[in-house]
């Protein structure tokens, strides 16, 4: 049976366990300072996240298996899903068990920095920083951060409009579902990145970085 394209969480984000993470946003950004000294900044491209990621010790024989699934993407031509294992789920909810199946979805968009939401276990908590994750256009992942905690209402679970951060892309429209238990983006992994360095006799920790896309 075929690997999916991109691999899915439960075949590899779920299977190695990180030790170390970053997640950061990549800028593409450009700039220049004018006659006056200031200096000005434009975007090129979207704003996308950038993964580094470390896993714990492991044995050598379980490094080589990460290390094949790792070559199937292919260096970057094939795609994976990732999220931050540093908030898999809203600090208010750590386990996802008060959300549980419940699935919200986008009410309505303001712009592309500010929507309200709909359909959240009532009172439910959300706090700043925390992740959500939309699909679109059937194959892409949008992955957004809310930029100011928001409480949903006692009664309906509606959430007022809120600031969230990178703009959302224009084919995401209300309505769409929202995930916030492991929300993922799909990357590429920088070619060569990808290595395993020994830690001892028999076990091994392996290195890669990551670059979101926004591709099909």
């Amino acid at each position: 049976m075929a690997l999916a394209n991109p691999l899915l969480q439960a075949s590899f984000a779920d299977v190695i366990r990180v030790q170390d993470v970053q997640f950061v946003q990549g800028w593409q950004q450009q700039s220049s300072i004018t006659g006056g000294g200031e200096a000005r900044y434009a975007d090129r491209a979207p704003s996308l996240w950038q993964a580094e990621l470390t896993t714990i010790p492991m044995l050598n024989a379980d490094a080589v298996g990460i290390m094949a699934l790792i070559n199937t993407r292919a260096g970057g031509l094939k795609t994976l899903l990732l999220h931050d294992y540093r908030l898999p789920y809203p600090s208010s909810d750590p386990d996802g068990s008060i959300i549980g199946d419940t699935v919200p979805t986008i009410n309505a968009i303001v712009d592309r920095l500010h929507l309200s939401f709909s359909g959240f276990p009532p009172g439910y908590v959300i706090p700043f920083g925390t992740y959500f994750g939309v699909v679109f256009d059937m194959t892409r992942y949008y992955l957004g951060q809310f930029a100011e905690t928001r409480t949903a209402n006692p009664i309906t679970g509606a959430v007022a409009a809120v600031e969230v951060w990178p703009p959302l892309p224009a084919s995401v429209i209300a309505g769409a579902a929202v995930t916030v238990k492991k929300p993922p983006a799909k990357f590429r992994i920088d070619p060569g990145s990808a290595y395993p360095s020994s830690e001892g006799g028999l076990h091994a920790t392996i290195k890669l970085s990551a670059k979101q896309t926004y591709s099909a």
